[in-house]
């Protein structure tokens, strides 16, 4: 697609979302946050995304080499730790109404699964609460040229959840098929925040 075609497609979109009438500028930058899709972050917080990204290609270097220490299991924990912490930083929570609704219906509706496919005899009066935090993320902003304190925490917490694997490999070894409540809260943490980190890299797919 041409640029003039990019500029167009950029107004059409602004105008159907209510934002018609935008300047050059505003159709440049536009255009340029569909292309990437990413927050443009600098200072600081800019680095250290850049470090994490950076760190995160080298790991992966690391265990396709000859000197990888990590079975395959705990590498993916740590994987998925690096996607799920850039997916959150790196990307806004939504750019339009629609993917603002996606980001507050979906995890509210997967807790509602949640609860009604537990097991009978576990607590679920809990799992609204981080689905309920999930999508408070959504409902209080997204700034493309900043991070958010609530997004930091969201990133983080998300980042943990995938680690926990790795953290507890040997306690969840010796109970394989007999998970406690610690695990059953992780899982369903870690779920909803792999699930919105997901929506933000790729969208409604």
């Amino acid at each position: 697609m041409t640029n003039n075609n990019q500029q167009q497609a950029a107004a059409v979109e602004a105008a159907a979302d209510g934002r018609g009438g935008l300047s050059q500028a505003e159709l440049d930058e536009l255009v340029a946050s569909s292309d990437t899709g990413g927050r443009s972050v600098g200072g600081p917080i800019g680095t250290l995304l850049m470090l994490v990204a950076l760190a995160w290609s080298l790991f992966q270097l690391y265990i396709a080499s000859p000197f990888g220490l990590f079975n395959d299991t705990l590498a993916r924990s740590i994987h998925l730790g690096f996607a799920v912490f850039l997916g959150i930083m790196a990307f806004p929570a939504a750019r339009t109404k629609f993917q603002v609704a996606l980001g507050i219906i979906v995890p509210l509706a997967l807790a509602a699964l949640f609860m009604v496919a537990a097991k009978q005899g576990i607590a679920t009066w809990w799992i609204p609460l981080p689905a309920i935090g999930v999508a408070a993320t959504v409902i209080l902003g997204s700034p493309k040229d900043r991070v958010p304190i609530w997004e930091w925490a969201l990133a983080i917490i998300g980042a943990l959840a995938a680690l926990y694997l790795f953290l507890f490999y040997r306690e969840i070894a010796n109970r394989v098929g007999a998970p406690i409540t610690q695990d059953y809260v992780v899982a369903v943490i870690g779920i909803l925040i792999l699930l919105e980190a997901t929506r933000r890299a790729l969208g409604l797919p």
